[in-house]
């Protein structure tokens, strides 16, 4: 057999790291944050704790790199190009919520105070959430722009103030959905989106 080109040594690097952050997001999946060791998660690798540490200064620092992946993936799964609007974003949230493909509503895994408490105690971490907030922030604000070209949406909000606002609904209602208070994910989008309907066209339920 034919053997390939062989492989270079900052390939083998990344597919290590790609190989240490993806078992320690399944992990996190599963068990959620605090659970998994880094034992747990270089075994699940195939790697030792030697090759952690070529990549990764603790275990924040997967934790944050995991963040800076998953969260990105699910932005860019949300906001699939520069034609969607606030409607359209909204209906992919409810489906990703009601799949649990939302990272923050999976059973097992990763429960909305873990993450705050990793905030808390890690510097990197609360950057890196921040970071992410910011970006979920300025995409909103630009499919708010979108709709109110489209005339969905009121002319006279601000889009960055209502990128912000539907950054902390989002948060809130996670919360409360953690602590299994019961919320009609559907209903809420949908008031939500009346309320942001400019004056003389909002729709009878």
């Amino acid at each position: 057999m034919k053997k390939g080109p062989k492989k270079t040594r900052a390939e083998t690097k990344q597919e290590t790291r790609e190989a240490l952050v993806r078992a320690a997001m399944e992990l996190f999946a599963k068990h959620g944050l605090d659970t998994p060791s880094l034992d747990d998660i270089c075994e699940r690798a195939g790697y030792t704790r030697g090759a952690f540490y070529v990549h990764f200064a603790d275990r924040d620092a997967i934790v944050t790199a995991v963040m800076a992946q998953v969260g990105r993936t699910f932005l860019d799964a949300l906001v699939q190009s520069e034609d969607d609007d606030l409607a359209t974003i909204a209906q992919r949230f409810l489906v990703a919520l009601a799949s649990g493909a939302y990272p923050l509503t999976r059973r097992g895994g990763i429960r909305p105070y873990q993450l705050l408490d990793a905030c808390a105690r890690s510097p990197s971490i609360r950057k890196q959430y921040v970071a992410l907030v910011e970006e979920t922030v300025t995409r909103l604000a630009k499919a708010t722009e979108r709709s109110q070209k489209k005339k969905t949406v009121r002319a006279d909000l601000s889009a960055e103030g209502m990128g912000l606002m539907l950054v902390c609904i989002v948060i809130g209602v996670q919360t409360l959905m953690d602590l299994e208070v019961p919320i009609d994910s559907a209903k809420s989008a949908d008031w939500i989106l009346k309320l942001l309907r400019p004056h003389g066209t909002e729709k009878t339920a």
